[in-house]
């Protein structure tokens, strides 16, 4: 633990040093992060612990901008047309990013940013209210089935990632749902909430952080989760299912090489902060941190993956 310790405040003072030998040109102002849902869900949740850490070794203030709507693609939008120049980014989930330009005509794809680094993949659960009569997938799935289209799947935008998994476990178990859109997790949680959908697809720390008020169905994982061993995979219940709901920051394309350096810098020194790392571990979520080249390459691989499967759903522009 100590070794890992001094690893750690090596990395924060290395990413210190490189933003110390920037600070004539950049950061000279706050920098704003843009998050394509409402606040409140795992995008956001996340966004906000990566802030702080991240502006400590920045050394300037991070504001963090909701800008919720169509599936995270005018929040996605709106950081591609931003001014070039590093002090406005956006925490980019997977659906905006690889599903939704496969969707519909937008004014970007993911050749329209700058990639500074993944800063999260987590898994993803099926979320019921604490007191549905469902207490396992195959409960939900046997009445499902016996009453095709009656229960209410709530998804935060078609072809998102939960929809995705919505159609997905649609096709592994023969059940019928009627899929409502909202405009992101803390709208789904109010239906869920109060009654007008049935299930949802939440990210982990969602799950975690309401847990008073939500269970978990079903881990979408084809192993245990390592900080959630005590809930049950759609796999472990017969239907197998992968689908983790990831993100990362990303810039307008064309942002200053040290701007761009100091920004993944500073990402990396975050997330292996510890206010960050303690905050995943409470909400069950590993870090996943990867670089800006990695990353860029892991986004153009899976925006690839998702053509085929929403090609193969027919839901493909």
């Amino acid at each position: 633990m100590k070794m890992i310790r001094s690893s750690i405040a090596a990395l924060g003072a290395a990413a210190g040093v490189a933003s110390a030998a920037f600070a004539a040109d950049y950061p000279a102002k706050p920098v704003t992060i843009i998050v394509p849902f409402s606040a409140g869900g795992g995008t956001d949740i996340t966004t906000r612990t990566l802030a702080g850490p991240m502006a400590e070794v920045l050394g300037v203030e991070i504001v963090v901008k909701n800008t919720a709507g169509a599936g995270g693609t005018i929040g996605t939008a709106e950081t591609a047309r931003s001014k070039a120049d590093g002090y406005t980014i956006g925490m980019m989930p997977v659906g905006p990013m690889t599903t939704q330009p496969h969707l519909r005509e937008l004014p970007y794809d993911p050749v329209s940013f700058d990639y500074i680094c993944q800063a999260y993949s987590a898994p993803s659960s099926l979320v019921v209210r604490k007191d549905s009569p469902f207490n396992s997938l195959q409960e939900m799935l046997e009445h499902a089935k016996a009453n095709p289209g009656e229960l209410n799947y709530g998804v935060q935008a078609v072809g998102s990632i939960p929809h995705v998994a919505g159609l997905g476990l649609a096709a592994a178990s023969g059940a019928e749902f009627t899929f409502i859109p909202y405009k992101g997790s803390a709208p789904t949680f109010k239906a869920i909430l109060d009654g007008s959908t049935d299930m949802f697809v939440a990210h982990i720390s969602f799950l975690t952080k309401n847990s008073d008020q939500v269970k978990s169905l079903a881990m979408l994982t084809s192993e245990r989760v390592s900080t959630a061993q005590d809930l049950p995979t759609a796999n472990d219940q017969g239907v197998p299912m992968h689908f983790p709901i990831w993100g990362g920051l990303v810039a307008p394309k064309g942002i200053p090489a040290e701007a761009k350096a100091a920004l993944e810098a500073a990402c990396e020194a975050g997330m292996n902060s510890d206010a960050f790392s303690s905050r995943m571990a409470d909400l069950r979520m590993p870090v996943a941190f990867m670089n800006s080249a990695d990353f860029e390459a892991f986004v153009a691989l899976e925006f690839a993956k998702n053509d085929e499967v929403l090609t193969a759903a027919g839901l493909k522009k």
